[in-house]
């Protein structure tokens, strides 16, 4: 078995089994640089655009590339090189950190713990040694599992040079690898991109914080490694679990047929495994469970359960699976055709526990069916707009009514993306589209969106805007369209959304999944004659219009729209506000194009609030000081206001 030391990038002396050997050290070098830039890139961004750090205290020096920060009461004078504000609250660090105390010589920050620290104490609030040690462990663990990600794409890179034929895309080879259909299974090319494209969040300084696991175990079970894992088919009492299954599912009877025509050979040997225990198979359901949490977390969270005969672990009945972007979503056997699954994982990734609430699991398939619903009503809104059906969910039903225990013990069926690649379709996922990418002999660093600007447009600074047009037009008509009619705030950032695109790399519709965290306007969904269940009031659906506006405008147009903006604007050397005013144009053709439809007052209100007033920006670093899983938000300057209107004929080249 291959292992390699890894105290090249962390003071850790784990050793992990399979990884790459045919890294440098020079490589590593690079890998661990490049990730301690991306977070303290990260960091400062949360701690300026979340007014951690008073931005109007800064010092330009219009003589040189150096940014600096006094902070008086310490004697202590912070200088950053390269340190530059964007629109939305962006900001770019392309130098180093240094700071001065008391005469003394400049130290050079490297890590964003070590930034962290010592920047702890200009904030604008009260802090506790505990809380700033707590994150400061986080941003360790961030980085070194970026290190390791970066690592192994530098492997991976040099695989698919010599995978990809000379001259042609990563896109285009994936569309043509997908579209063989030979033997009855094609190629999941969605699924690759979903592996090779998970960077990390956009805004959060934590992007790849994996608490609680070992390097061994991140390496095995995290998408950015090709990993696949073995899902683990529990058997769990028929009574002790609620179903949710889709409205309009046909082909079965119960939850147990549907998993035996499913998945027949999972279900023969879950089937033998019972019969062996000497147990009625019909009073039993199949559960697919993580590995991680049926070995670590189950058997003592519900050891109750276990020694009651509610759960039994089979640990002999699995199902290999691959993870996606969300880690506990995974595809079983690489297929292009089975149903994902999205599993409980009791590990704070990233910022929160990723369990699966009973919420969710009924939810899903509710609010799957009323999107359906909207869209045959809507036709797609100009077909613009699809859907990852969240078709079957299942829970335990807690006797003490305990959700925060049921969370652990649970599951979501959803249709794989692949159904969606047909008639010429593939489906990218946007968090993709960010990657970096050197593939060929391009001579230089770039992203996988600078491959549907060349295929569909021009690879130059004209065919940016044009691709942001076109992108922006899809995918403002989808979620605009949403809200304003039935007062939908999808959840639709970069890991949530695909891109459909045609053979031409055209962008032809947005794809949308996971819908745990939606939110649906009470009022909106009444004028429209519809109706929802909900698992609890106060969930899902909200009297409060401003609880929607708040996701929507933080999902959709920063996180995605804006995010893929600055980075044309950085690939193509353009004025951040050209894409702005792209989008701008976009979303007020969208209202005129709606204005018949909605309420003359609501329409005035509604264009007001997202055309001219103040956006609302989630605070990470804030929630993770008090470690809050409840959404914190502040509020932004709009980014579309004070555009040059004569803008538009520039961009459109009149």
């Amino acid at each position: 078995m291959i292992q390699t030391t890894l105290s090249v990038t962390s003071n850790l002396t784990e050793r992990v089994d399979n990884f790459p050997q045919n890294l440098t050290q020079t490589q590593w070098t690079l890998a661990r640089a490049e990730a301690n830039k991306r977070g303290l890139q990260l960091l400062l961004q949360a701690l300026f655009r979340e007014k951690l750090l008073d931005s109007d205290q800064l010092i330009f020096d219009p003589a040189s590339d150096a940014v600096w920060l006094p902070h008086w009461r310490s004697k202590t004078l912070f200088r950053f090189d390269g340190l530059k504000a964007g629109m939305a609250g962006s900001w770019q660090l392309n130098g180093h950190i240094h700071y001065l105390k008391n005469h003394q010589r400049p130290i050079k920050v490297t890590t964003p713990s070590e930034a962290l620290n010592i920047l702890a104490g200009l904030f604008e609030v009260a802090t506790s040694k505990p809380d700033i040690e707590r994150l400061q462990a986080e941003l360790r663990n961030s980085t070194e599992n970026d290190t390791l990600c970066l690592a192994y794409r530098q492997s991976w890179a040099r695989r698919l040079e010599q995978e990809i034929p000379m001259g042609e895309g990563m896109i285009s080879w994936l569309q043509k690898k997908s579209g063989n259909n030979k033997g009855g299974e094609r190629f999941n090319g969605c699924l690759f991109l979903e592996q090779w494209g998970t960077l990390g969040h956009p805004w959060h300084p934590n992007y790849k914080t994996k608490l609680g696991m070992s390097k061994q175990e991140v390496f095995d079970m995290s998408p950015e490694f090709e990993a696949s894992i073995e899902v683990e088919v529990a058997a769990v009492r028929a009574d002790v679990m609620h179903i949710e299954n889709m409205p309009g599912m046909s082909g079965f009877s119960t939850y147990s047929d549907w998993f035996e025509l499913t998945f027949p050979q999972v279900w023969g040997i879950w089937k033998e495994a019972l019969l062996a225990r000497n147990l009625t198979v019909s009073e039993w359901l199949p559960l697919p469970m993580h590995p991680w949490q049926a070995q670590r977390h189950l058997p003592t969270e519900f050891a109750l359960e276990i020694a009651d005969r509610k759960l039994i672990l089979l640990n002999e009945v699995t199902c290999v699976a691959s993870p996606t972007m969300s880690f506990r979503t995974v595809v079983p056997q690489r297929s292009s055709h089975l149903p994902m699954m999205k599993l409980p994982i009791s590990l704070r990734l990233t910022s929160v526990q990723r369990s699966l609430s009973p919420k969710s699991a009924q939810m899903g398939p509710r609010v799957s069916a009323l999107l359906q619903e909207i869209l045959a009503r809507e036709q797609g809104f100009g077909d613009t707009l699809a859907i990852v059906c969240e078709q079957i969910g299942l829970h335990y039903i807690d006797p003490k009514g305990n959700d925060e225990h049921a969370r652990h013990l649970s599951i979501l069926y959803r249709v794989n993306p692949m159904h969606h690649a047909q008639d010429g379709m593939f489906p990218i996922p946007v968090g993709a589209l960010f990657a970096p990418t050197s593939i060929q002999n391009s001579g230089k660093k770039t992203a996988l969106v600078t491959e549907l600007v060349a295929s569909a447009f021009q690879d130059n600074a004209q065919g940016a805007i044009a691709f942001f047009h076109q992108y922006a037009q899809i995918v403002v008509t989808a979620t605009l369209g949403a809200y304003l009619l039935y007062g939908i705030g999808f959840e639709a950032h970069q890991q949530n959304s695909f891109v459909l695109i045609d053979a031409d790399g055209m962008p032809q519709k947005l794809l949308l999944r996971d819908f745990g965290d939606i939110r649906i306007h009470a009022e909106a969904l009444r004028v429209a004659g519809l109706t929802l269940r909900c698992y609890k009031a106060d969930q899902t659906v909200f009297e409060d219009r401003q609880t929607v506006r708040d996701k929507l405008l933080h999902a959709v147009f920063l996180c995605h729209l804006g995010e893929l903006a600055l980075l044309l604007t950085q690939l193509y050397d353009l004025p951040e506000k050209k894409l702005w005013t792209v989008l701008r144009d976009v979303m007020q053709d969208a209202f005129d194009h709606l204005k018949p439809r909605i309420a003359p007052t609501l329409w005035k209100e509604e264009h007001a609030l997202l055309m001219e007033q103040a956006w609302p920006a989630k605070s990470f670093m804030r929630m993770r000081l008090t470690e809050s899983a409840d959404d914190e938000l502040r509020t932004m300057s709009n980014p579309l206001v004070g555009l040059d209107p004569s803008d538009t004929a520039r961009i459109n080249g009149n």
